[in-house]
């Protein structure tokens, strides 16, 4: 049964729904106002992204499909949970998620560094894995606020996930509009944090990729 739903899952186009889920993720859901369909519709486009990893790591261990199986799950729940005033489960969801993004992230750079020739499959595998960079922060940044109050500073007193969503992309492409700020220092040390990813993922990734590109020409 398990190695059937495996075979389903990969599938799947490579990347393309992966690429969806997060455009509908950080582009499109955060526009809606807030009520009980948006928070449907984030968790859908959120499995979305959860099972589209399995078609990256391509699940050479069955471990990882339990780990995206259960992250899954662990979503759904935390929903419901969360409409109930219950807020642990939804951390230990998104500790859950935070381990299978970075494996896709090491997975794709893997993937990035071992390919011969630079085609579109290679462009949008590196466009994902900045992008899901950006969602790690996210999360981390979620974490940050739930356990801290106050720790960034938002113009509002409740910040929104689309809030979250642009401070954290924001900081992460070190662009840093200032209407937004963290103010403690474990905040502080994040936004340093990725905002060095993000550039030296930007720097490294494209050398290797106009290196290979140049090879491919000679």
């Amino acid at each position: 049964m398990i190695n059937k739903i495996i075979a389903s899952i990969s599938r799947v186009p490579k990347h393309t729904i992966l690429l969806l889920g997060i455009i509908l993720f950080v582009f499109i859901f955060p526009l809606f106002e807030k009520g009980a369909m948006k928070e449907y519709l984030v968790t859908l486009s959120y499995t979305v992204m959860l099972l589209s990893v399995g078609s990256i790591v391509e699940f050479r261990s069955k471990w990882m499909f339990y780990v995206i199986a259960f992250s899954v799950i662990l979503q759904w729940i935390a929903l419901i949970a969360e409409a109930q005033g219950i807020n642990f489960i939804k951390y230990i969801s998104f500790i859950f998620s935070l381990i299978v993004f970075s494996i896709a992230i090491y997975k794709m750079v893997e993937q990035i560094i071992k390919s011969k020739i630079v085609d579109a499959q290679l462009i949008i595998e590196t466009i994902i894995g900045y992008l899901l960079i950006g969602i790690i922060f996210t999360l981390i940044n979620v974490l940050i606020i739930s356990i801290k109050p106050g720790a960034i500073g938002f113009i509002n007193n409740t910040p929104t996930l689309g809030d979250i969503i642009y401070y954290s992309y924001i900081t992460f492409t070190t662009i840093g509009y200032g209407d937004i700020s963290p103010v403690a220092q474990i905040a502080r040390s994040t936004a340093i944090l990725f905002g060095l990813i993000g550039q030296l993922y930007l720097t490294i990734i494209i050398a290797f990729i106009i290196g290979k590109y140049l090879n491919s020409k000679n």
